[in-house]
């Protein structure tokens, strides 16, 4: 049943909807390049369900951004009743076996669903046991993180934050010695710093490594979970087996596999409910230079990898030369391979 103080969210929630619906039958532009956007990503959909998704995409960021803002008006009680009763863990028996040993963690989740609920639900259950450190840009930089901190920290216990700057690494590798939780969000294209490249979608994309650092260097449990959205106020925080993989002995060939672990993860949920992830709009203009995981040629490869060359010619200016040579390469094999005219 709900209490008084949701009384108005819910409101503003189905307000919000009815609003959402009748914009959605105007929105020909808006549905327009989001079904040109996401057509290569998923081709298998029509252009009717291209214009469904797109329609619950719009009402689950809204509902995103509506419960974020309410939730900072309650105090630290209605704030710990509302996650009580509103958001469940699947995978909790996990989460409890992780909370009472010594060991750290890092739970990693994209900007998915409600991935405020999904934080405040894991400070919840192991906070007074683990503090829970939330790995991310400041709003200096990233203006969609303002209010997060003042919202984890609303129960009073159990949270801090770890701002990404010049002190950061260090930083979270003392968190974690010390055997305490770490969250991470690695869905970030805009990349600086250390970053390599991971299928996604078919395609090679930069993705942060510290995320697979962080864990290797300090020992620490991998769990990936998604907060996804149900019925009305309802939520699950879906937590998934740890992340396990063979180490190779390299650091460097550990921290990429560890990273396209992540991002398998990743991709997986995205596909069975794509509409929840924040991005995804941006999903086709991410992927329309990456060159792809399987190339059907490698003329194909190269011609991609010439394209995103400006990309990277400050950090290798020998680039161009380079791609020269393989082109004239590659035409003298296929020449030389060629089937002989009857």
């Amino acid at each position: 049943m709900s209490t008084l103080h949701e009384w108005p969210l819910q409101w503003r929630l189905r307000l919000a909807q009815a609003q959402l619906k009748l914009s959605l039958l105007t929105d020909d532009e808006g549905q327009r390049q989001f079904e040109h956007a996401i057509a290569s990503v998923f081709p298998a959909l029509s252009a009717s369900e291209r214009r469904q998704l797109y329609g619950r995409h719009r009402r689950s960021m809204r509902a995103f951004h509506l419960i974020q803002s309410h939730l900072t008006q309650f105090d630290a009680a209605q704030l710990e009743d509302f996650i009580t009763r509103h958001v469940q863990v699947e995978g909790e028996s996990c989460l409890e076996q992780l909370r009472d040993n010594d060991k750290p963690i890092i739970f990693v989740t994209p900007h998915y669903g409600t991935f405020q609920l999904g934080c405040l639900k894991v400070i919840q259950q192991i906070g007074r046991r683990k503090t829970v450190n939330a790995f991310y840009n400041p709003p200096s930089v990233n203006q969609s993180s303002a209010g997060f901190e003042e919202l984890f920290q609303r129960l009073g216990y159990g949270f801090n934050t770890l701002f990404n700057d010049d002190s950061a690494v260090l930083r979270a590798l003392r968190v974690l010695r010390r055997g305490e939780a770490l969250t991470m969000m690695p869905d970030v294209f805009d990349i600086s710093g250390h970053a390599l490249y991971v299928p996604f979608f078919g395609r090679l994309v930069p993705a942060m490594a510290g995320t697979a650092l962080f864990a290797l260097k300090s020992e620490a449990t991998v769990v990936v979970g998604y907060s996804c959205p149900g019925q009305g106020l309802d939520s699950t925080v879906r937590l998934g087996a740890p992340l396990t993989i063979q180490r190779s002995g390299n650091l460097e060939t550990d921290i990429a596999t560890l990273t396209a672990a992540i991002f398998r993860d990743i991709e997986a949920q995205i596909r069975r409910a794509p509409e929840h992830w924040m991005y995804l709009p941006s999903l086709g203009e991410l992927l329309q230079t990456r060159l792809p995981v399987t190339p059907a040629t490698a003329q194909d490869w190269l011609a991609r990898l010439q394209v995103a060359a400006p990309i990277f010619n400050a950090a290798v200016p020998e680039l161009p030369q380079l791609l020269q040579t393989l082109a004239s390469h590659t035409d003298h094999t296929l020449t030389r391979n060629a089937p002989c005219a009857n």
